[in-house]
């Protein structure tokens, strides 16, 4: 998976790149500049971005600078060689691209080889981290007796802690890779509605590698988000979102979150703002899809192909998980089209729409990706009394009024495909 080229015309292009979908770094880019200003946080992320800087990779920088912004700005203009190991120690398991103290964009588009972690690089980093936890016995031990997820567990562990906190797994979905890989991919929920979706329990280090989380949702009663060591954000209105990574002691994180009393979200309102407050179930086409389209930025097209393909999906969840995923079946695909939409603003999303179609042999509809182009512009005229983050400004898109995209779109429907699976 090689990372796009930053588009350097605007700050919000350069930081929808940067995040990369990780709300913990946008939230660490909005304090960027807000403390230091829209010209000094966009050279440090060109200087972050020259050293393959993305992502989770930024929020382990912040966490290593004490979660401080004017430590993490002064961090970033005098790294280390050492800085960057640290980095890379702290995000080998979590992210496939490795930080280099004397990268460049230049040189990554040529080498981009480089700029990925090898099996042997992976594996030398997790000897050292066997090695680090074999130093203090006492830690070990006293981690082996906490009620909670650690790496290098074997699955029957993991599944047995999920078990005894309550979840239940409602999928699972198999799938073999190019490479013979197995995949398994499984999604546990309660009965309180919350979700934990992991793709990691074959993997040496469970739960630190894939899309693993444990998914929350509460109401907000008019109270101050609190920083309770997970990503918390709102989706819409009197909605509080709380995305748990399932390491360092999820679940004590979770009963944080349980301890505050929050009331359970009793009806889920969907609409163009709140496409996150269930996460996105993966597909057999999805896996596939980013299979065989292994550049970065195809993640959230496999999210497409997710949310197209989810009638089909739905059938295959357990009858209480299929109660949580109902609304979710009900506006799947308004939601994939509403995305599509978005990426046709974009220089690539011709080509990507057209392939997307030739590789799930679909024959995209006309009608609504106008609609979705009608929810997009209401969403840029601040149609819904929702605030919008000031990452969706107008210059994130190269034509904020609609202006072209009847074009772009008669382009797409026009274009004949192989098949039609619908």
């Amino acid at each position: 998976m090689y990372r796009k080229p930053l588009d350097f015309s605007s700050l919000p292009l350069v930081i929808q790149e940067m995040i990369e979908d990780s709300s913990g770094a946008a939230a660490i880019i909005d304090e960027l500049i807000e403390k230091k200003g829209d010209n000094n946080a966009l050279t440090i992320l060109i200087i972050l971005d020259d050293m393959n800087i993305r992502g989770i990779q930024i929020t382990n920088l912040y966490k290593m600078c004490d979660s401080d912004i004017e430590k993490f700005y002064e961090k970033v203009l005098t790294m280390t060689e050492k800085d960057i190991e640290n980095i890379n120690y702290e995000s080998y398991t979590v992210c496939v691209q490795k930080a280099i103290y004397d990268g460049s964009k230049e040189d990554r588009e040529n080498n981009p080889e480089k700029y990925l972690f090898t099996d042997e690089e992976r594996n030398n980093m997790r000897n050292i981290k066997s090695k680090d936890r074999a130093l203090n016995i006492l830690e070990t031990k006293i981690k082996a007796k906490q009620d909670d997820l650690y790496p290098s567990i074997t699955k029957k562990e993991a599944l047995s802690i999920i078990n005894k906190h309550g979840f239940t797994c409602g999928y699972k979905k198999t799938y073999e890779t190019n490479e013979k890989k197995i995949i398994t991919y499984r999604v546990f929920y309660n009965d309180l509605g919350d979700i934990i979706y992991t793709s990691s329990l074959e993997n040496p280090d469970i739960f630190l590698w894939g899309e693993c989380k444990l998914n929350a949702m509460r109401k907000n009663e008019g109270r101050n988000l609190e920083l309770i060591g997970c990503n918390t954000y709102k989706n819409i209105k009197e909605v509080i979102g709380y995305n748990i990574d399932l390491r360092k002691k999820p679940f004590e994180t979770y009963q944080e979150i349980l301890d505050k009393n929050e009331k359970l979200v009793d009806k889920i309102k969907h609409n163009y703002y709140n496409n996150n407050l269930i996460p996105i179930i993966s597909s057999n086409k999805g896996i596939e899809y980013l299979e065989k389209n292994k550049e970065y930025d195809n993640v959230v097209i496999k999210n497409i192909c997710d949310l197209l393909t989810f009638k089909e999906t739905y059938y295959d969840l357990d009858k209480k998980l299929k109660e949580i995923y109902k609304p979710l079946l009900t506006h799947a695909e308004e939601k994939a089209y509403d995305e599509l939409l978005y990426q046709l603003n974009t220089d690539k999303g011709i080509d990507i729409a057209l392939k997307l179609q030739e590789d799930l042999g679909i024959k995209l509809d006309k009608q609504k990706l106008y609609k979705a182009k009608e929810r997009f512009l209401k969403t840029n005229k601040k149609h819904y009394d929702i605030p919008k983050s000031k990452f969706l400004s107008d210059a994130v898109v190269d034509d904020p009024k609609g202006n072209d995209i009847n074009s772009r779109i008669i382009k797409i429907v026009t274009k004949d495909i192989l098949a039609t699976k619908v």
